[in-house]
């Protein structure tokens, strides 16, 4: 029996010793274990930092040799090259802006549509107040104005035309149309010196429509100076020279010109373009 109780003693005793020292033995692995994994770690990273780091340094002086190569020319060439791309890239506003104009053009597009249908339906208060309704909401849209303008301007209605052709011109100096335009309103009311200063304004923008030429034959008819309407005439009949009525207007011309020679030559020439002009042929009697 007291046998049985030192060996119980014993064993106590090592067990009381050995698992405090287990628990310090663990603890320390532990601690030692981590250290050293970290340690480990940073041995290998630092060899891969190192062979990165080697790898940049020959890529570069890789680099740095071709661009040695390369001649001074060559280089300001591709900054330049380099500048103007950065130049083109848009903006993000520019970008927006491009887009809202696209979408903004395809509801222009749809409400002039829509106008045009009602127009050709001869359902005119209907087509002006389509036009109206997209105004007010974008009041300085060129092309609408120009709708509404030339609705006015064919109804005779000079006041309200009036008032949307200048605007037209403001948001566009090189609207020759609006210009000729607001030229027939000063001709209409004789003002023959502001009708001739519009209308060489047209010419001046778009030298190759006849119905301008046309238009300052009139104002210098209207002001007695024939001759320089013979020429503007004669310009015409180059521009559109198989035009049956701008050689019948220059025939007549010459024919108040009493230069009958001329004026039997373009009647001539009528006939060539529209064999059944009967003023042509009763001039061409009277001058045979």
């Amino acid at each position: 029996m007291l046998k049985l109780g030192v060996i119980s003693w014993i064993i106590l005793t090592v067990v009381l010793l050995l698992f405090p020292l287990g628990f310090l033995f663990y603890f320390l692995f532990k601690d030692i274990t981590k250290y050293f994994f970290v340690f480990w770690n940073k041995i290998v990273s630092e060899k891969v930092l190192n062979k990165i780091k080697n790898e940049i340094i020959q890529e570069n002086l890789v680099n740095t040799y071709q661009s040695e190569e390369i001649s001074e020319e060559k280089q300001d060439l591709l900054q330049e090259e380099s500048a103007d791309i950065e130049k083109e890239k848009p903006s993000l506003e520019e970008l927006v802006d491009k887009e809202f104009s696209k979408k903004k053009k395809k509801m222009i597009e749809k409400i002039v549509y829509e106008a045009l249908v009602y127009r050709k339906e001869w359902k005119l208060d209907e087509y002006e107040k389509k036009i109206i309704e997209w105004l007010a909401i974008d009041p300085n849209d060129r092309d609408l104005n120009k709708l509404l303008a030339d609705f006015y301007f064919n109804l005779w209605n000079y006041k309200k035309a009036l008032s949307l052709l200048k605007k037209i011109i403001e948001i566009d100096p090189q609207d020759h149309k609006a210009i000729w335009q607001i030229w027939e309103m000063y001709l209409i009311t004789g003002d023959f010196e502001t009708a001739e200063l519009l209308i060489d304004k047209a010419i001046s923008i778009n030298q190759s429509n006849p119905k301008y030429y046309i238009s300052m034959v009139e104002v210098l008819y209207n002001t007695d100076r024939k001759k320089e309407a013979v020429e503007m005439m004669e310009k015409i009949v180059k521009l559109r020279p198989t035009t049956p009525s701008y050689l019948l207007t220059l025939a007549d011309l010459y024919l108040e010109l009493q230069d009958y020679w001329s004026a039997k030559k373009y009647y001539f020439r009528v006939l060539e373009y529209e064999p059944s002009n009967e003023k042509a042929k009763q001039k061409l009697k009277e001058l045979s």
